[in-house]
Formats: structure tokens, sequence, C-alpha cells
């Protein structure tokens, strides 16, 4: 371990990043306006509204994609100069597939970053935080392989319109969290429980859309000069007996995992 005066002394690089964040389905509200499609997370909470405390949702939340400008104006209150946020995937392609197309989600964006510039802020952009069309759930969201290739297309129209303006790009946020509580444990969206195999077929098919969108950023879109990376959670874990070899063993898949 590292002495506390070791800790105290330690700096930050010049070049560190601080901002804040959000995410899509978390702030914007309008879950049906202006052409946008329904969400997983739209379906699961309006299916059954007691899946979350007091029977809350995400069709108002803060309102942020009416009120946009005065967020902005709080962060410059802030003194934010990174802001990450997330592009609703359904937004853009209600149905999740590219003849779906949806300009009007297409044009807010735009102006929302382009507004953020103006502010001297940078845009860090998420193309995907846990909003899959619900479209493409009912084909097996992130358990059926096809949805990497959806994931590539509209990777490809946000790089397209939006990567002008954004040089820093985040493809999945925290695919832990929602392959585990998602497809293993049933506490999230879509709320399935395979903890055996769904949690480990989640994770593969989100890894496959990420390089897929990895790889279209740099053979198609490198020319535009961003950088573009995975949004990781992770956890730290002790065998629960250091001596127990079936425990040792737990806490390192549960590291490779």
């Amino acid at each position: 371990c590292l002495a506390a005066e070791e800790i105290s002394n330690r700096k930050f690089p010049s070049s560190f990043l601080w901002g804040t964040a959000t995410a899509a389905y978390q702030v914007e509200g309008a879950w049906d306006e202006d052409g946008k499609g329904e969400s997983m997370w739209d379906h699961w909470v309006h299916d059954d509204p007691s899946r979350v405390d007091d029977q809350k949702n995400g069709d108002v939340a803060c309102d942020s994609y009416h009120k946009w400008r005065e967020d902005i104006e709080l962060l410059k209150e802030l003194g934010v100069k990174l802001y990450r946020f997330s592009i609703s995937w359904p937004r853009i392609h209600p149905t999740g597939y590219p003849d779906s197309y949806n300009q009007a989600g297409v044009d807010h964006y735009l102006e929302f970053i382009k507004a953020l510039l103006e502010a001297d802020i940078t845009p860090l952009v998420t193309l995907y935080h846990w909003d899959l069309p619900q479209t493409l759930n009912e084909q097996g969201g992130w358990l059926n392989d096809s949805t990497a290739e959806r994931f590539g297309e509209y990777a490809r129209v946000a790089f397209e319109k939006f990567g002008p303006y954004v040089k820093l790009w985040a493809t999945i946020n925290e695919p832990k969290t929602t392959c585990t509580l998602g497809y293993g444990q049933g506490q999230m969206a879509p709320g399935l429980s395979d903890i055996a195999e769904g949690i480990y077929q989640c994770a593969r098919v989100q890894l496959l859309a990420h390089a897929t969108a990895y790889h279209i950023y740099h053979d198609e879109f490198a020319s535009q000069g961003g950088k573009i990376s995975l949004v990781i959670d992770s956890t730290y874990n002790e065998p629960l007996d250091p001596n127990s070899e079936a425990d040792i063993e737990a806490t390192e898949w549960e590291f490779e995992f």
C-alpha cells in the first residue's frame, strides 16, 4: 500500500480532463417527440411501472431535450470545460435500422454540440448509454450478434454528422453493469435473469459492437482526428478465503469479466 504522504503528494497531469456527465435516458425526456423511437428502457418501465422506485420513468426526466440551453448556462456557471453526454440511439435510428433515419434527432444534437463548443465546453459523446431501440430488443437485443452490426451503422451516422465537431468518443457506457443487471440479474432493462449465459453473451456482443464502431472510425473517419474508447466500470475483489483455491479462482474470474 502507498503511504498517506505519497498519495497526498501525487498530482493529476495538466492534460487530465475534468468534467461532468449525463445519459440521454436520465436527462432528456421527450421520450416520443420529434420522431424518436421507443427504447428498451421506455418499454420496460411503461410495461410495469413498479420496476422502478416510486413508479418513476424517463418520460420527462430533467427535460433536457427542451432545456438544453439552460443546461449549458448552468455548465458555464459551474466552470465545466468538458461535458460527457450520450446520444439516444432511437432518436437517430428509431427502429435501430438505418432506413428509419431521423433527421430531427440529428439536427437536435448538432445544435447542442455546436452550442457547447461556442460556450468553450468540449463535448465527449457516448454513443450508447443503455437505451437500445426496442425493435432490436425484441429481436434479442445484446444477445443477438446482429445488434453489433446495427450499432456500427448507427455509429457511422454519428461519426459522419457529428465527427467534424466531436473529437472525443465513447462507444458503450459500462457494459459490465448493463450486462450483469440487465441480462443476468433482471434488475435493469431488459429485465432478463440468465446469470449462467446471458451476461457473457451480452458482454460478447457489446465488445463486438465496440470493435465494429472502433474500426469504422479508424478506417473511415481517422481524418477527423478524434479519439475513441470504451467506458469501463470495474470492481475490486478479494477471495473470501485466501487459502481456498475455489475462492481464488472465483476472484480471478470476476476480474477477467
